[in-house]
């Protein structure tokens, strides 16, 4: 599943299927509505595909409390 970006903060959130999030700094799940993900969250592409080639980049995320900055900086 992909990886997203919440735009006010840069924490990254794994899209867990229907309307569930999982923040990867905190482990924390929540269920977040279409109308709302879609305007928090952003897809990050770099690191989707990192994260589901490389298993551990998300262990880091959340070891070393990574943010990922937007592609547009």
């Amino acid at each position: 599943m992909a990886i997203v970006r919440k735009i006010s903060n840069d924490v990254p959130y794994r899209f867990l299927g229907g309307n569930k999030f999982r923040n990867l700094i905190t482990g924390v799940e929540r269920e977040v509505s279409e109308e709302v993900a879609n305007k928090v969250f952003k897809i990050n592409l770099d690191a989707t595909y990192f994260c589901e080639n490389y298993p551990m980049v998300e262990e880091f995320i959340k070891r070393l409390g990574l943010k990922i900055e937007p592609n547009d900086k």
